[in-house]
């Protein structure tokens, strides 16, 4: 009887134990499919799907990656098994073969009728008792030791399960009443403690799932610098919105009541290019933000089974006529479902499998009507598989309850999520949805997350000052007191130790979650093409780093003669309430003394421009100084 060990080629750390610890052990290693070398479209192509109606009981997810190909392993040695016309068994790297384990008391049960063997196991049911040594198993859990006949094998290798996969561990307990199984009551192979050689099945994160469509996240904004908050959040969640809206002439309304069929149109429009196993993910440009990775919302989902998932609000919004129409919703609260008060379909927020949204989309709509109302027949004509997420599970309209998860007392880990006391939801996605109030709350809630929002003057024009020193528009004069209160409420000055010519500054990268995004994405659509049309044939390879600058009396008063670490450099003064302290460029005879501020300076960084800080006499001086990279991967 021959006994295979699956086991990952790349993973020779694996196979060195096991042999190392199994010595005793004759075998034949087997190269297992490496789950995270195929993806969903290898499968069909294989012959293969995945159960789409399966979810971890403990974690809510998908299958993993991982589950996949170790499913896919235990089938080849199945076929295997088919193919040798014997029986067979089958070891996992991570097993611990005892000196219990006896191939002809295995063959000799083969010999009695049984055709599945569990080595070592953990039954997750009661076991039925057959004598001393072995039971009978009825759920039991671990593939990481059995044997089968190759009757065994055909029973397992077939069509349905193969376009059904779930993880193997889940599908042998259910095969149980097929087969006819025995175990041992103390198990002669065990698995390693994970610890010791880690796991290659468990996803190494929550979102590393194996998905069977490809997310398209999707909004509409004809201003797309206004659409700035839902760029910056979901970037720093790891995925980008398309714009569809971007620079598109607006024939909607003013969206101060009614109106927006508009971006009705644009969705069908784009969706009718995607193929219907896709999945979109819309939300409103000028008033959403994300908190979570695109992953996240995915997993949430799949977990309510349905074609379309929108958000849900507390208010009949435009037409309250129809308001009885809408069924009651309910929500798990403290264990008991009871009414939710997030009743009526928001369309701000959605997400839904493109062949249903095709469906939805398929009634025509001008685009000066509204959308919302739209949604709100296509819902209650029953005729589509629409749910709404009355809990807030992914998305969360305006309340003015809900809150950054540690901006209050409740202290729910290390992770800043949006907290919604009224479901005790962390939601993924916020809709400042709603008049005054609600973009006030909006704006708070977002500032709580990615840092209080700096506005940057957008522009293409520039003003020589020098050769090789250019002046642009840059911050206005209130937010430079907004970033001047940020740095202080921070308080962390002081000398960098990598600084050779060292001053009281802050990183920009440690004073507030987004800062650092939002000036890297004004410096790409703004700055940069600025730079790289003055300064022919330059390219430019991203920022490098940022500072928050003090100069006081007490402290630190002048900086000497140098020259920066940057490819270009920009300087802004953000307060003029001081005396001294003037930014000085002794070779080109330049100081910033009358420039005004919230302007930036932008000029080359070494050699040819270095430049002083000429000593304080009286206030307190702050300026912003901006490095870019000098190289690809420049870094400090």
């Amino acid at each position: 009887m021959k006994t295979f060990v699956i086991s990952l080629q790349r993973r020779p750390d694996r196979r060195k134990l096991f042999s190392e610890t199994n010595n005793h052990l004759e075998y034949e290693p087997f190269d297992a499919i490496d789950g995270w070398e195929i993806n969903y479209q290898w499968l069909i192509n294989n012959n293969f799907d995945t159960n789409k109606d399966w979810v971890d009981p403990i974690n809510k997810t998908h299958i993993t990656h991982g589950e996949v190909g170790c499913y896919l392993s235990h089938y080849y040695l199945w076929a295997k098994c088919i193919a040798l016309n014997e029986p067979i068994i089958i070891l996992e790297d991570d097993a611990i073969v005892t000196d219990r384990f006896s191939i002809p008391e295995i063959q000799q049960k083969f010999k009695e009728g049984y055709n599945f063997m569990y080595l070592g196991h953990r039954e997750m049911d009661q076991s039925e008792e057959i004598d001393d040594t072995f039971v009978k198993p009825k759920y039991p859990y671990w593939t990481v030791g059995y044997a089968l006949t190759p009757k065994a094998a055909q029973m397992l290798l077939n069509e349905k399960s193969r376009k059904n996969i779930i993880p193997v561990d889940e599908y042998l307990p259910q095969m149980m009443k097929r087969l006819k199984p025995i175990g041992y009551k103390e198990n002669v192979v065990n698995p390693w403690d994970r610890s010791v050689g880690g796991t290659d099945v468990d996803p190494t994160n929550r979102y590393s799932y194996l998905l069977d469509f490809k997310t398209h996240a999707i909004t509409v904004g004809s201003d797309d610098s206004k659409c700035d908050k839902l760029h910056n959040s979901s970037r720093q969640n790891g995925f980008e919105f398309l714009n569809i809206g971007k620079n598109v002439e607006w024939k909607g309304t003013d969206m101060s009541g009614p109106g927006g069929g508009q971006k009705v149109n644009l969705l069908k429009n784009y969706i009718n290019t995607l193929p219907d196993s896709d999945v979109v993910l819309f939300a409103d440009g000028y008033d959403t933000f994300a908190n979570e990775p695109i992953e996240e919302i995915e997993r949430r989902f799949l977990e309510f089974k349905c074609g379309a998932l929108f958000a849900a609000e507390e208010w009949c919004w435009p037409d309250e006529s129809l308001a009885d129409s809408f069924p009651e919703a309910t929500m798990d609260f403290k264990g008991i479902t009871q009414p939710s008060p997030y009743k009526y379909l928001n369309s701000g927020l959605f997400i839904g499998r493109v062949s249903e949204l095709k469906k939805i989309l398929a009634k025509s709509i001008k685009d000066n009507e509204d959308d919302q109302l739209y949604y709100h027949k296509r819902f209650l004509s029953g005729d589509f598989d629409i749910r709404l997420d009355t809990e807030c599970y992914v998305f969360q309209c305006y309340d003015p309850v809900v809150s950054n998860s540690n901006s209050n007392s409740f202290g729910f880990g290390e992770r800043n999520q949006i907290y919604n006391a009224r479901t005790e939801c962390f939601n993924c996605m916020y809709h400042g949805n709603g008049g005054d109030d609600a973009k006030q709350h909006f704006e708070k809630l977002y500032a709580s997350f990615y840092g209080s929002p700096i506005t940057y003057i957008p522009t293409k024009n520039y003003e020589v000052l020098e050769k090789d020193m250019l002046l642009v528009d840059y911050m206005t004069p209130t937010m430079c007191d907004d970033l001047i209160a940020i740095a202080d409420k921070h308080g962390g000055w002081g000398s960098l130790s990598y600084d050779k010519f060292p001053a009281q500054e802050i990183r920009f990268k440690d004073l507030a979650p987004g800062l650092w995004g939002e000036m890297e994405e004004h410096w790409r659509k703004n700055l940069y093409p600025i730079i790289e049309e003055y300064w022919k044939p330059m390219e430019m390879y991203g920022m490098r780093d940022a500072f928050v600058m003090r100069y006081a009396l007490d402290t630190q008063k002048s900086l000497a003669l140098h020259t920066d670490a940057s490819l270009v450099t920009g300087s802004v003064k953000l307060n003029d309430n001081y005396e001294g302290a003037d930014l000085l460029f002794p070779r080109q005879n330049i100081s910033n003394k009358d420039i005004p501020i919230g302007k930036c300076i932008l000029f080359p960084g070494t050699v040819t421009h270095g430049h002083t800080c000429t000593e304080l006499t009286k206030g307190v001086k702050y300026s912003l100084t901006m490095w870019s990279c000098r190289f690809p991967g420049d870094s400090i």
